[in-house]
């Protein structure tokens, strides 16, 4: 393997990868008490070459990858590229073009979707890799053996194990498919960072709220969004989500009130107390919408969301395995809910992502005929 510390090393190994058309990439990192993961080491692989393990805290120019990663000519693949392609975004701010992740490949190759990357190796393969340095400071220097070698075996197998991939996607008719799957990383707003206005969409239990509690919740969610991303901290080390919902459900206006409704450390209430309530106050404070239904999922009795929702797994569940896919692809229960809601709302909406693409083809027009309107 090889260690690149420096901008000239890192231009060389992208200019011979790129000419094989083919380069395996991947990252570590560390992602527990910061907003934004820490990244402590890429790779590189192409078939036939050794592989490279590059050094991001070292003083480079990242140029080269940046350019590597764009390069429409060049197959860039990766296992999980959802975790990986944000991180290089921000290190090198690339917007990458032709990209094999070979975890989704897997599951529009009449396997999983979430089979990890040593499990599909061993299964298209044949090959054992040791998983030993799965939890590990990657932001350590120097790294060890068994971590370099670990990092190394990562992307060593890749550039065959796409290759294979690709010849189970030809001859059962996912390709296109697949193709349009990935072609959502080469979206610019798929690396844009979350608005803080609609951060109240991420805020598990927000159902929960009405009314000034409601304006409240979406205040302070985006008030945590934006103090979490300016200052690089882990959102859920400033409050947590629960502790969002119990704080404006029983509308806290003091840190007494605070401290009572939420059970907020007292480090945290110290911190940032007093800017939580002022949050809380201001929501409170603001006039209540007469009509919260474009927030609000209409309602629907349990009994029939279910059923209706099975419907809709099912018939994904039949359409996935006429196309030798994962269902999950397809559609998750998730999605089945949220659909069976779009469609309580408006029967003759069509932009929901089950209707969408290469998905709408599958379960159109089946899909309404098995909702009653």
């Amino acid at each position: 393997m090889l260690w690149i510390s420096d901008t000239e090393g890192l231009a060389a190994y992208c200019q011979l990868a790129g000419d094989s058309g083919l380069v395996a990439v991947d990252t570590e990192f560390v992602w527990e008490r910061t907003y934004y993961p820490q990244l402590g080491l890429i790779q590189l692989a192409y078939d036939g070459g050794e592989a490279a393990l590059v050094d991001p805290l070292a003083s480079l120019d990242s140029t080269p990858l940046r350019r590597l990663l764009e390069a429409e000519s060049i197959t860039k693949v990766f296992h999980e590229a959802a975790s990986d392609l944000p991180i290089l975004h921000r290190c090198c701010g690339a917007l990458p073009k032709n990209i094999f992740d070979t975890r989704i490949a897997a599951g529009f190759a009449d396997l999983t979707a979430t089979l990890s990357l040593s499990k599909l190796i061993t299964i298209i393969l044949g090959v054992e890799l040791p998983k030993t340095e799965t939890r590990t400071d990657w932001l350590q220097r120097p790294l060890t053996e068994a971590q370099l070698q670990y990092a190394s075996d990562d992307v060593a197998y890749m550039p065959k194990l796409c290759i294979k991939l690709r010849e189970r996607l030809d001859q059962l008719g996912n390709t296109s498919r697949f193709s349009e799957t990935m072609a959502e990383y080469e979206q610019q707003d798929y690396y844009d960072p979350p608005a803080p206005e609609d951060a109240w969409k991420r805020v598990s239990g927000w159902q929960a709220t009405s009314g000034a509690s409601f304006n409240a919740l979406k205040r302070l969610a985006a008030w945590r969004e934006s103090f979490a991303r300016d200052n690089d901290i882990a959102r859920q080390r400033i409050i947590s989500d629960q502790q969002i919902v119990l704080a404006t459900t029983y509308k806290a206006k003091t840190i007494a009130e605070l401290k009572k409704h939420t059970g907020m450390w007292q480090k945290n209430l110290t911190r940032y107390g007093e800017a939580i309530v002022e949050v809380i106050k201001a929501g409170l404070a603001e006039p209540i919408q007469k009509d919260q239904s474009d927030f609000h999922q209409p309602y629907l009795d349990s009994r029939v969301l279910k059923q209706r929702s099975d419907r809709v797994l099912s018939l994904i569940r039949k359409r996935a395995e006429q196309a030798h896919l994962d269902p999950t692809l397809l559609g998750t229960r998730r999605d089945a809910e949220s659909f069976v809601y779009a469609m309580a709302a408006d029967p003759k909406d069509k932009t929901h992502r089950l209707l969408q693409g290469w998905k709408g083809q599958l379960l159109e027009p089946t899909i309404h005929e098995i909702i009653p309107t």
